[in-house]
């Protein structure tokens, strides 16, 4: 389903139903109230935004009031500020997961006993949950970002300073169908560890301190994977990216081989 900023279903905002649906992806079954749920915290960001740009909120207490939206309905005041009535979702809850089964994105699983029924994502509603809201392009913009993509991803296994290979890299989503009006660049990598001499953690380590900013621990073991993939989307918002284990798993999501890289038989990365 192609949808943008400007698409509503079920009369919600696109990026609360791409939200919604890449939630669910991640349980085995959902029932209504997590529509609900997911209603509630938007409006809750509503509000809060509204009370900042009417100046009755200072913008750095946002991210504190936003994670006091799971108790919402039992406050009367945030920062001695007092809150609307919390709306009744019922009926916004219903008319969406209408919407979001006649669009096939979920479909009915089952009822409990006690009466709910059981919702699933369909791989639809797994494809939209993926998608970013940018505004869409046209094929030859969406080949010439992939040629940027894939220029820079040849840079990163040649800078030895970087700790991994981009041994692999693979097309899928839109960009493999006929269509002439595109949305992400839906693409996935596989990673590989170079050699190293010395204990990886410490190489980790040098390589993020070397990038002047402050992490935490495990900000800073990761941060040579997380740079890889840095450099690969280079801020592009229009670039998706994931790893191929997931096509792998997910072998209907589809996807084309258009790089690989074979390391250097003497620095690949010992298992």
């Amino acid at each position: 389903m192609k949808i943008d900023r400007n698409t509503r279903i079920g009369g919600q905002p696109a990026k609360l139903v791409r939200d919604l649906l890449a939630d669910a992806t991640n349980s085995d079954g959902f029932y209504a109230d997590l529509v609900e749920e997911h209603l509630l915290r938007a409006w809750w960001r509503a509000t809060i935004d509204e009370f900042i740009e009417t100046g009755k909120l200072e913008r750095s207490n946002r991210s504190h009031a936003l994670r006091l939206w799971t108790n919402a309905r039992q406050r009367n005041k945030i920062f001695g500020l007092r809150l609307p009535t919390v709306p009744d979702f019922t009926a916004q809850t219903h008319s969406l997961i209408e919407a979001l089964l006649a669009y096939q994105l979920i479909c009915e699983e089952g009822r409990e006993s006690d009466g709910r029924v059981v919702y699933r994502v369909t791989d639809e509603g797994h494809a939209t949950g993926m998608k970013s809201l940018i505004p869409r392009m046209n094929r030859a913009a969406a080949a010439a970002l992939l040629e940027e993509v894939l220029t820079r991803v040849a840079r990163i296994n040649s800078d030895g300073e970087l700790l991994h290979y981009v041994t692999e890299v693979r097309v899928f989503g839109s960009y493999l169908t006929d269509s002439e009006d595109l949305g992400d660049l839906d693409l996935a990598i596989k990673l590989e560890r170079r050699r190293i001499e010395g204990e990886w953690v410490k190489a980790a380590h040098a390589l993020a301190d070397k990038s002047g900013r402050t992490w935490n621990f495990f900000q800073r073991l990761t941060f040579p994977e997380t740079e890889v993939r840095r450099r690969i989307k280079s801020r592009l918002p229009r670039i998706s990216l994931h790893e191929t284990s997931e096509l792998d798993e997910n072998p209907h999501m589809g996807g084309q081989t258009v790089y690989t890289f074979t390391p250097p038989a003497d620095k690949r990365q010992a298992p």
